[in-house]
């Protein structure tokens, strides 16, 4: 726009120059619109990465033909050919930072870009275009080393985060592994490995809660100690393998029946114990009758025929100034009791 403001051009150079300077654009927005609504396949992406290196080297050629469309006569040439040739050098450089992804476009912009300057100084052949010229060149392997280096460091930096992103995902993978085995060893270290209920370390730190509980605020609590029936009849008529079959089953039925906030886990053998917060002893011998008679009432396998479990029920209550050891020494002998009045009963203690 100087040079058409201040005369020294044609307007119809410079018009010539603006049209020829937009043609690679319009063609590119063209494209791109079209890429934008159909993204390519995969086949397809070498065509037209190089269609675009194709389009970048012709955007070169026209931004290079400045110094021919703005070329003026001596004396004057050499002041505006010098600032032409420094606004190239900038373009070119931001050329180089745009395109750093992709060096062949980079290397097809710039070098159509400075080719044409170099080629038309060396045209004119008097000294100073000579020289011009010869700086040109040597511009021009400078700017195309300027891109390869940034090439070069866009590729390192790609690299480098497709490898922070692998070892993130490391990371998360192993996390995560790490993780679902925390799991899996809480599971362990509080479950009972066949009937999936709480086993007895878990439901004694359950017990010592509860007695602090009692001792800081008088809540109540209530314990019944379960024992099936008869259980060493069904190892002996039926196998260890039905035997395993009737504890998990019997865990499911009574887990159907008790609260939530209740606590039931398997204690040792065919024995379970079952914690009742804020449950005084009527309460907990009317719950612990309810589960006796679902479970006397119910099957608890159907091969290698209806099988009906029955199970003898101990209930206690927590009594002021009273260990874990008391509570549950009294609590098995209430069981005791159960079994000695003909077993399929609930008594409390």
């Amino acid at each position: 726009m100087f040079w058409l403001v201040h005369e020294i051009v044609a307007a119809k150079l410079v018009l010539a120059w603006i049209i020829l300077n937009t043609l690679p654009d319009t063609i590119t927005f063209i494209l791109t619109s079209r890429l934008i609504k159909r993204p390519l396949p995969n086949q397809q992406i070498t065509y037209w990465h190089n269609l675009q290196i194709a389009l970048r080297s012709l955007q070169g050629l026209c931004w290079g033909s400045a110094v021919i469309f703005f070329h003026v006569a001596w004396p004057v040439s050499l002041v505006h050919d010098m600032t032409i040739l420094l606004v190239l050098v900038a373009v070119a450089t931001a050329g180089i930072v745009n395109t750093a992804p992709s060096f062949r476009t980079s290397f097809g912009f710039t070098f159509c870009l400075l080719i044409v300057p170099i080629c038309y100084y060396f045209w004119l052949g008097d000294p100073i275009h000579i020289k011009l010229a010869t700086g040109s060149t040597i511009l021009l392997l400078v700017t195309l080393q300027f891109g390869w280096d940034a090439y070069q460091q866009f590729v390192d930096g790609a690299k480098q985060l497709v490898l922070n992103r692998r070892i993130a995902l490391q990371l998360e993978m192993r996390n995560n592994e790490l993780d679902e085995l925390n799991r899996q060893l809480s599971v362990t270290a509080t479950h009972d490995s066949l009937t999936d209920l709480y086993n007895r370390h878990f439901i004694v730190d359950q017990l010592k809660q509860q007695l602090n509980l009692f001792r800081r605020h008088g809540n109540p609590c209530s314990i019944v100690l379960i024992d099936i029936d008869r259980f060493k009849q069904v190892n002996d008529q039926f196998g260890h393998a039905s035997g395993d079959e009737v504890l998990v089953a019997f865990s499911r039925q009574t887990e159907s029946q008790i609260r939530l906030g209740d606590t039931f886990g398997r204690y040792g053998g065919e024995e379970f114990l079952l914690v009742l917060p804020m449950t005084e002893l009527p309460a907990a011998l009317n719950l612990a009758e309810r589960i006796r008679g679902h479970l006397a009432s119910t099957p608890l396998l159907g091969h290698p025929r209806p099988l009906t479990i029955t199970a003898s029920f101990g209930v206690a209550q927590l009594k002021a100034d009273e260990s874990i050891d008391t509570w549950l020494i009294r609590a098995d002998k209430a069981l005791y009791r159960a079994k000695e009045n003909g077993r399929n009963c609930v008594m409390a203690d």
